[in-house]
């Protein structure tokens, strides 16, 4: 028991969260449990759809921590520059039907999409 307690608080979820009926969770501590979980499993690569809907700052960044922590591969689609800029090792741009990869960091690619904005 003292094991899986452990494992939950490595992911945010401590004291009265721990025993909690999980439908009384907030949507961040569930993402929170299903991270712990996923540690468990250990799976060879994770597939993320928008991660950070309804989460806080915090429950972000831990996500960010989370992932950064994962050994195996994960593909995140994300409009949320926050995250990427904490994790991305690879940018790669769907638009108009096309993939291609961005060669630079996130920041670069919001100064890109600054400079083609026509006002």
């Amino acid at each position: 028991m003292e094991h899986w307690r452990r494992q939950l608080g490595r992911y945010g979820l401590t004291g009265a969260h721990q025993t909690s009926l999980i439908k009384t969770l907030s949507d961040g501590l569930k993402s929170r449990l299903v991270f712990a979980e996923l540690a468990v499993l250990r799976p060879h690569i994770i597939l993320l759809d928008e991660p950070t809907n309804h989460l806080d700052m915090e429950s972000i960044d831990s996500l960010a921590d989370a992932i950064k922590r994962f050994s195996g591969g994960v593909v995140l689609v994300s409009h949320d520059f926050r995250l990427i800029s904490q994790i991305a090792e690879q940018i790669w741009i769907c638009d108009k039907g096309h993939v291609s990869n961005f060669e630079g960091s996130i920041k670069e690619y919001k100064e890109a999409l600054r400079k083609n904005v026509k006002l």
